[in-house]
């Protein structure tokens, strides 16, 4: 498949991009329609299942590729301590390799850790609330200690989430976020429940929407992504 014109390109070694944040955020949602969207374009992409779902969340990336096809090959994570390695040879050459993962846990010599340890840029998933706010600082405070210990650290961009397009809080939030100095993508992906709405994605194949918030997602996505190749 060739990439399209507008699609900036890659590295040739590719490039790693974690998604994390609480669950139910959307994260395995956003990453099954990606997969597609990024694959019409024309960008290799691959993906790694590092999530375990909790009772009320639906299925892994995994179960939702074994069910419907996704845009490209998703493969599980192996252990904590071999998962850069693995991620690594799992990137597509010149494109990107996302990677899922469970609801954000901070804990030392968790997967979480070693999540960050072994992408390029990593997304954290919120949706635009005070209490979502407040939680989210312990995923930033992670990334703030990577930096401080001079550990590897990726990049940080931020997806707003389950967002109502009628309410104020997003850009509030968005706001709040930016003058911290955080990165905020322009993409917000909104809340849907309807019968083909993006809550009840799993198991079916991904409608690809051109001009979608996933659609722009994608490209937004490699764009950030693109950036590390300059």
């Amino acid at each position: 498949m060739t990439t399209s014109p507008d699609t900036p390109a890659l590295p040739a070694e590719g490039v790693r991009v974690a998604f994390v944040g609480k669950g139910g955020s959307g994260k395995s949602t956003i990453i099954g329609y990606l997969l597609g969207h990024l694959a019409e374009d024309g960008v290799p992409v691959a993906a790694l299942d590092a999530d375990e779902p909790g009772d009320e969340e639906a299925g892994s990336l995994v179960e939702w590729a074994d069910l419907a096809p996704l845009g490209g090959p998703v493969y599980p994570a192996p252990a904590r301590l071999a998962l850069r390695e693995r991620a690594k040879a799992l990137t597509p050459p010149g494109g990107l390799l996302v990677m899922d993962t469970g609801a954000w846990v901070r804990k030392a010599g968790g997967t979480h850790f070693a999540a960050l340890a072994s992408v390029d840029v990593v997304v954290l998933t919120m949706a635009p609330t005070r209490m979502e706010l407040d939680r989210a600082g312990s995923v930033l405070a992670a990334l703030d200690h990577l930096t401080e210990v001079g550990a590897h650290c990726p990049r940080l961009v931020i997806c707003l989430t389950m967002v109502n397009p009628s309410a104020a809080s997003a850009d509030e939030t968005e706001k709040t976020l930016a003058d911290a100095g955080y990165r905020v993508l322009s993409t917000r992906v909104p809340r849907s429940d309807a019968r083909d709405g993006y809550g009840q994605a799993f198991g079916r194949t991904p409608r690809l929407v051109a001009g979608s918030p996933m659609d722009l997602l994608a490209a937004e996505l490699v764009a950030v992504a693109a950036e590390d190749a300059g």
